[in-house]
């Protein structure tokens, strides 16, 4: 599958890799003001959010380490990551979640789908932030559908009739990337300019899943907090140490090459 390369790669905020996979070093305040543009620029445009896992992932994942690599942005999510950049001393930035994106967009009312999660999550997530956020325009919301071809055709007759600007794809990396690939030009037809890859974000905002209090959340300590209410994954977890020793290394190194 064609990866599109990302037309806003350099906007505003340079890139640079961790264990080879690109990362955008950007602000909060920067993040939104690109996502601004790309809103108003023609074509479809992909953000990632992207954490340890993913990038642990993309390792041996080709089509995903291409998929990220030509994103328009790249979002640091993860204080692993963050964290990562900081040591390397490279340039200041902040983390900017899925859950960030999605409030925001909804704060800002700009219509958006929001596509995939747990059963019944996307359609009372689309609840949930449209008593939060009086200007929210969730355009449309559907859980039903897989990431697979079979349920494409359903799924883009439903963001055309929505209207959407903006879909949010929770089917968890890579299938949520392979989405937004394999549908760009459909999406792009029927007016939509942003996709963004979102992963849990759907089952945190329709409380189908316990999000970590706001001090955990400060301290970057989410991922503790889900392994203690969803012991299961700790197999998923297993990478992140391999990850922060991996990383820490590299950052290290770098630090002392500018030294």
């Amino acid at each position: 599958m064609a990866v599109a390369a990302g037309e806003a790669a350099a906007l505003d905020s340079p890139r640079t890799t961790v264990l080879s996979i690109p990362v955008d070093l950007a602000t909060p305040d920067v993040v939104w003001t690109r996502v601004s543009r790309l809103l108003d620029q023609p074509g479809l445009h992909h953000i990632v959010t992207l954490n340890p896992e993913q990038i642990m992932a993309a390792q041996t994942d080709l089509f995903l380490a291409q998929s990220i690599a030509a994103a328009d942005l790249i979002t640091v999510d993860g204080i692993g990551l963050e964290l990562a950049v900081r040591i390397a001393g490279i340039r200041p930035v902040g983390r900017v979640t899925g859950v960030d994106l999605v409030e925001g967009l909804a704060e800002r009312g700009v219509p958006m789908f929001l596509l995939g999660g747990a059963p019944g999550a996307a359609e009372e997530a689309r609840s949930q932030l449209t008593t939060r956020f009086a200007a929210a325009r969730i355009a449309g919301a559907w859980s039903g559908g897989r990431a697979a071809a079979f349920d494409d055709r359903q799924t883009m007759d439903r963001i055309r009739e929505s209207g959407a600007r903006v879909v949010a794809v929770a089917y968890g990396a890579p299938a949520q990337n392979q989405w937004i690939e394999r549908n760009r030009v459909a999406l792009d037809e029927v007016g939509v300019r942003i996709a963004i890859g979102v992963g849990g974000t759907l089952d945190y905002l329709s409380g189908s899943v316990a999000r970590a209090p706001g001090m955990v959340r400060r301290i970057g300590m989410e991922f503790a907090w889900r392994l203690a209410r969803e012991p299961w994954r700790w197999r998923r977890q297993l990478v992140l140490p391999i990850f922060a020793m991996r990383a820490g290394s590299e950052a290290f190194g770098r630090r002392l090459d500018r030294g």
